[in-house]
């Protein structure tokens, strides 16, 4: 029964008025040393908590249910997101310790959103870090010198409708060790950030207004089971609102919508548990109903039985049903009423359910029957703006660009999303892992290293028997409150945690309550309670070492291609492996989105910071470690998104006789027609579209192939180099992908590129070459070359409009490291190579020309220029490479047109030099040349590791679009395969350079220095990256590739590495006119 007060107005107390424009001093706070908390004992971690539920909301009426999802649209429910009053002290002892008392004066504190973390509102340092504790590990004990902890406080009103209802406080997500006053009184504790906690206040609350205080530490015993990669952010971060019930309510319900008859006919089942708490309550009614759209499938009606809290049971069989999976995710409305004995409707709730059946059968992970692949990524609750508060709509846009780029599954990394994410899951097709909310990976993990320490594992809180309850609560909750969503097709244990008793009890609790999903854990893979084997950036031998040794459970990667910075090298070469094996069944990539958060520097340049910003350099941090993302923190892409696309398309296409145009179309999809995709093909001559067709529509079952044969037109120019692209659209839109989207393409080549040729033909137009001041100048009709002759640097390039070049032609062997590098201290591992490029000696000149090809003293042509009229002349430049034993030659062959061929030859290397990060050139040209038109593969970059996703053409760029600001500056905007690239300036003037042989090439307003940090990682971001007046080119023979399995040790795969030898590679520069 709610409390009723009388309010009377006491005359006789005088009124005070004081009005002023200041806001009062901000108070200080002193408390007594807090003595054996709760936080601080990991068998409390609760106090008067509702028992978990599922996710469901009530209404007033069956309409209201059915056309509303979320709390906010039902009068039974009010919220109290908002402005509160926020006090932040940086220990216990400085907190408020009765400020939930009538008249606390609160007039000095601040405000804070609610939901915020208060870190991101400019309240103590958000921290990033791994696996380090950020406070010394002596669980469960915290140092309290360092807990920061937040009071919170608001009035909030009881409608006058509420009265004679239960009323419920629901706080969705807190971080932190939470108390809870309403109205003086304590109404409960909760530890565990990812799930709710909900209290019932009937007892405490009145109509009318009412006040609630908050308050919260920072960090406690939870804090050892919430150690994931992650800002560690603190606060009231998800909804708080208040609800109220009837007497009689809706406690709970768990629903199973199962298949039989080989996946055809429905099997639905449903448990409602029904709190009647009143004897008043006669002939009440509980009616079920299941709707396909607007049409009724089931309708029933049961008798309530008084005085009981017991569960009402709901069976049918539905023939035919409409089946749910990431494709098609087909779901029906389940319709709750509690109906008076007039039939009038007292409650209503209302969900969506999907009929699915989820099995391992034969070693593989099934749906529906089907072995489907998992093309997942691994998602963290990331706002750049808002911390770890994340709407609606941030995960509709999350969705929207996974479902436009060919991912059907997400791992709810490390711990239970917002309530909202599962529903759009079931609504738009994703399988989804949820996982409990627990990481002990400061403390050790299985396959870690933890297995086998019997130190460790002594004070490891997955070993010890204190510990269990909060194991099974975190699962429990989970389940518990996720259980009815159809997307959810695995639960998971937790994540690098240990695997002692306290996993195996979670296991078990799983296991004998849900047996329609399996349970998987990393820490379980050489153990018993796993039912998938998940590792985490298991290599390709090792997947295919698993595959062939008679394997027990499905693979499927908990964590794979760590997307860290420019990486995702290797993804086709994954894909190739699983799908040739049947026991391999994908994985989820290391992770979807960057998490950098926004900030301005002292300039006002807004950047995203990541671990050591915001105050926390000299606290302990991963630096860059959090920025492991497939996309920015604002969803827009990185150039390796391009790449899982193309590898994660769900239709193939293979060659089968090109000369007749013959294809061979896979199906990969497990549930859908190709009937529903637009197919098409395009021809391009030397990158030039010369042709263009639509393929009937054509019928292909899920898991078939299918032959086409395409009416290609005569090819014109057998000396021409030609392309088939075949393309694959949406050809109705669904609900997160637009009409006409591209979802698969292909790419093939019909004749093989036959480059220009570099020709020393005699034109009459001849050669002078001279030399003075040591100065060895080389000039033609329209052109003047120019070499140092004590540095053997080509310095000038002039085709008519004066010298292009600022900084002449280097050798280059280098490149600015890569997160994927450090990884492997390629400073340290490679560092010859860096002193090869930098501490080059010039060790001589030699010029050779005339019919006979004899040496010229360079001396000499001060006095006597030589002319070279059959247009021969070959001046070599040699450089001893003192760090790696070798030498390195550029030869630069001069025709009477003023083309350049470009020879490197590296030669003589001692035994023991490692590989080679690039082989190629480095010059720079004025800034005005910086429109860039190039043939070959684009238009994203790539690189020898992750470049079947860019497709050859000709594409243009201004140098400024080929640059890619990784929040962390490193390697960027390679180009691979190329047969050409110009650089012209507005008059369409410039150079053309082609090669040979296909080459790499890169182009920056920068130097390649300025992306490079050096020995280690500095603490850099976009806005150290400044432009340079200047045009800076790399021209390779070939950059070693940028590596994908991990960013802690692994170097680029074998094959795409640069192995110590003797190599030469030449290009040629030529003038634009």
């Amino acid at each position: 029964m709610l409390k009723k007060f009388i309010c009377i107005a006491l005359l006789s107390m005088p009124v005070i008025s004081c009005k002023t424009d200041t806001k009062p001093e901000r108070p200080v706070y002193t408390a007594d040393e807090w003595s054996n908390p709760e936080w601080e004992n990991p068998e409390i971690f609760q106090i008067n908590r509702e028992e978990p539920t599922a996710s469901f909301y009530r209404y007033r009426s069956e309409e209201n249910a059915l056309k509303n999802e979320s709390w906010e649209n039902s009068t039974l429910y009010r919220s109290l997101n908002g402005k509160w009053d926020f006090y932040f002290a940086d220990n216990p002892e400085q907190r408020p310790t009765d400020f939930y008392y009538e008249g606390f004066d609160a007039r000095g504190w601040d405000t804070i959103e609610v939901p915020s973390n208060w870190e991101i509102e400019g309240y103590g340092i958000p921290f990033y870090t791994n696996v380090i504790y950020m406070f010394p590990p002596n669980p469960p004990y915290i140092p309290h010198e360092m807990n920061n902890v937040g009071s919170y406080q608001r009035e909030f009103e009881i409608p006058q409708d509420w009265d004679e209802k239960e009323i419920y406080l629901h706080f969705e997500g807190v971080s932190g060790a939470m108390y809870v006053w309403v109205n003086e009184e304590m109404v409960g504790y909760n530890e565990g950030s990812k799930t709710p906690a909900a209290f019932n206040i009937t007892d405490q609350v009145n109509i009318g207004k009412n006040k609630i205080s908050v308050q919260v530490l920072r960090w406690s015993d939870a804090s050892y089971l919430e150690d994931q990669d992650f800002w560690r952010l603190s606060g009231i971060e998800r909804d708080v609102y208040l609800f109220a019930t009837n007497k009689t309510t809706i406690k709970d319900f768990t629903v199973k919508s199962d298949l039989e008859h080989n996946y055809k006919d429905g099997v639905f089942n449903l448990d409602v548990e029904v709190a009647n708490a009143s004897d008043t309550q006669d002939g009440m009614q509980l009616q079920m109903r299941l709707l396909d759209g607007n049409t009724e499938v089931v309708n029933e009606i049961k008798q309530l039985v008084i005085n009981t809290n017991g569960v009402i049971n709901f069976n049918h069989k539905i023939p035919n049903v409409k089946t749910w999976n990431a494709e098609k995710p087909n779901l029906y409305s389940l319709v709750l009423s509690l109906k008076n004995k007039e039939g009038k409707t007292m409650e209503a709730t209302s969900i969506k359910t999907g009929f699915r059946k989820v099995e391992i059968k034969n070693n593989q992970f099934l749906v529906n029957g089907k072995a489907v692949m998992i093309k997942g990524a691994n998602l963290h609750d990331h706002d750049d703006k808002r911390g770890h508060v994340v709407s609606e709509q941030l995960t509709l846009k999350d969705m929207q660009v996974m479902k436009q780029n060919n991912l059907n599954a997400i791992r709810a990394s490390h711990y239970p999303k917002n309530p909202h994410f599962y529903r759009m899951c079931d609504e738009y097709g994703f399988y989804v892992v949820d996982e409990a909310n627990i990481e002990i990976h400061g403390m050790g993990a299985t396959n870690q290293g933890l297995d086998g320490d019997e130190a460790a594992i002594a004070v490891h809180p997955a070993y010890l028997p204190q510990w269990k309850e909060m194991h099974l609560d975190r699962t429990i909750r989970m389940f518990e409150r996720d259980k009815n969503f159809t997307s959810i097709v695995t639960w998971s244990l937790g994540n690098e945690a240990g695997n002692g008793d306290n996993f195996y009890a979670t296991y078990d609790w799983l296991k004998a309550q849900d047996d329609t999903r399996p349970v998987q854990y990393e820490g379980a893979i050489a153990y018993e309670n796993t039912d998938i084997h998940a590792p985490m950036y298991m290599r390709i031998p090792e997947m295919i070492e698993y595959a062939k040794n008679n394997p027990k459970r499905p693979l499927i990667q908990c964590e794979y291609a760590h997307a860290m910075g420019n990486s995702v090298g290797n993804l086709q070469d994954y894909w190739d492996v699983i799908e040739k094996y049947d026991v391999l069944q994908g994985g989820f990539i290391w992770d979807w989105v960057d998490q950098g958060l926004l900030a301005k520097n002292e300039k006002g340049e807004e950047y995203w910071a990541y671990g050591g910003d915001l105050g926390g350099k000299e606290f302990q941090n991963d630096s860059n470690f959090c920025l492991n993302g497939l996309v920015n923190p604002d969803r827009t892409a990185h150039p390796s998104l391009y790449e899982v696309k193309k590898v994660y398309q769900h239709i193939k296409f293979k060659a089968q006789d090109l000369a007749s145009g013959k294809i061979m179309i896979t199906n990969g999809y497990d549930f859908t027609n190709l009937n529903e995709f637009d197919f098409s093909w395009k021809l391009f001559e030397e990158g030039k579209e010369v042709a263009s067709g639509e393929v009937p529509s054509i019928e292909v079952l899920p898991r078939k192939s299918k032959s086409i044969s395409l009416a290609l037109p005569e090819l014109g120019d057998s000396k021409k180099e030609y392309y088939l692209n075949m393309y694959a659209n949406l050809r109705k839109a669904s609900p997160l992908i637009p009409q006409g989207h591209e979802v698969a393409y292909e790419q093939f080549q019909l004749t093989a590129y036959e480059p220009d040729v570099f020709s020393l033909e005699h034109t009459e137009n001849g050669l002078t070459i001279s030399s003075s001041e040591n100065k060895v100048t080389i000039s033609g009709k329209g052109f003047e070359v120019q070499l140092d002759a004590t540095t053997g640097e080509l310095t000038t390039l002039d085709y008519g409009d004066g010298n292009i070049l600022l900084t002449g032609i280097k050798a280059n062997f280098w490149r600015a490291t890569n997160d994927n590098d450090f990884g492997y201290n390629m400073p340290k591992l490679l560092a010859p190579w860096k002193k090869a490029t930098t501490e080059q000696k010039f060790s001589g000149m030699t010029v050779v020309g005339g019919s006979t090809n004899e040496v010229i003293d360079v001396l000499q042509l001060a006095e006597n220029p030589f002319m070279a009229k059959n247009g021969k002349l070959k001046i070599t430049t040699s450089y001893d490479l003192p760090s790696v034993g070798g030498t390195i030659s550029i030869a630069y062959e001069v025709n009477d047109k003023g083309e350049i061929r470009v020879t490197n030859s590296l030669m003589d290397l001692a035994d023991g030099v490692p590989i080679l990060p690039r082989l190629g050139n480095n010059f720079s040209i004025k800034e005005e040349y910086q429109q860039v038109e190039w043939y070959g593969r684009g238009p994203h970059e790539n690189y020898v590791d992750r470049n079947t996703s860019a497709l050859v053409g000709n594409y243009s760029a201004s140098v400024a679009e080929l640059y890619y600001p990784y929040i962390r500056p490193q390697e960027n905007g390679n180009r691979t395969d190329i047969r050409k690239v110009i650089f012209t300036n507005e008059t369409g003037a410039g150079i053309e350079i082609f090669g040979p042989e296909l080459f790499s090439f890169s182009a920056h307003h920068q130097y390649n220095d300025d992306f490079d940090p050096g020995e280690t990682k500095q603490q850099r971001h976009t806005f150290d990256i400044v432009k340079r007046d200047l045009v800076n080119i790399n021209i390779d023979y070939r950059q070693m590739g940028v590596g994908g399995d991990n960013s802690w040790g692994n170097l680029p795969l074998e094959k795409y590495q640069i192995q110590p030898s003797d190599m030469s590679y030449s290009y040629v520069i030529r003038p634009v006119r």
